[in-house]
């Protein structure tokens, strides 16, 4: 287990560095076009970032993370329409990135492992309308599509969660509870937005993959000695085209 915890540290660090490497590269091209040299308009497009953000996401979970494949995918497929417009009608791109989303959905709730962590009920899904809950739960999933929904959080014995959000909004109220040890919540959020608010206790440590998205802490600057290490919790997973906003009240 050390070994792995190990491995998984130095892969994230690495990933680091070749984001940084990348976001230099695109910075000297970026210059150099700026300064007049004739440099090919799809190296500084969007596509090529999703593409190069699809890498750095499989090299940082070691090549076993299906959303970094989509990422490379629609990134490829817009980059192909574009020296050859016959090559797929963009019509059809967008609804099959909400298919894909299913399908990543119905394979993340179907995934062995999964099962065991949700012991207490399966996930819930909102699809074109929204929900309020009170959820007791120690882990808590959902899945959203063109729909809102807002959780409350009171379990005393936070263990993590699981949110996909796709064209719409999530926010989870977390004000109310609790964790014992640090743990973990897993979020894919594409063109939609996550809304996670803490306990102004709480450390947060954000390890999300981000491409035409941000992450923002939107809590009061607060010393480091008033929060509690026991109480961390780490953001993983994928923004794209979205954004996610955390928040506290003191």
């Amino acid at each position: 287990m050390e070994k792995l915890n190990k491995d998984r540290a130095t892969r994230h660090q690495n990933a680091k560095i070749l984001a940084g490497v990348l976001i230099i590269g695109f910075g000297i091209t970026f210059l150099l076009d700026r300064t007049g040299m004739n440099v090919p308009n799809w190296i500084l497009s969007w596509k090529t970032i999703l593409i190069a953000a699809g890498v750095v996401t499989l090299y940082k979970h070691n090549f076993n993370h299906f959303f970094g494949y989509v990422m490379i995918a629609v990134g490829a497929v817009f980059m192909i329409n574009e020296f050859n417009p016959n090559f797929i009608d963009r019509r059809l791109i967008l609804p099959i990135i909400i298919i894909v989303f299913g399908t990543i959905t119905i394979i993340k709730a179907i995934k062995p492992g999964n099962n065991r962590r949700r012991r207490n009920k399966p996930g819930k899904s909102f699809a074109f309308d929204g929900e309020v809950d009170v959820e007791s739960d120690d882990f808590i999933s959902a899945s959203t599509f063109f729909g809102g929904v807002n959780k409350n959080v009171v379990t005393k014995n936070f263990q993590g969660a699981d949110f996909v959000t796709a064209f719409g909004g999530t926010e989870v109220n977390m004000t109310k509870a609790d964790m014992q040890a640090p743990v973990t919540i897993n979020s894919n959020t594409v063109f939609g937005g996550l809304t996670i608010i803490v306990p102004s206790n709480w450390k947060i440590n954000s390890e999300l993959t981000t491409a035409f998205g941000s992450v923002e802490d939107k809590r009061p600057i607060m010393n480091d000695s008033a929060q509690d290490p026991s109480k961390t919790l780490t953001l993983k997973g994928n923004c794209f085209f979205g954004g996610v906003e955390i928040h506290s009240y003191l």
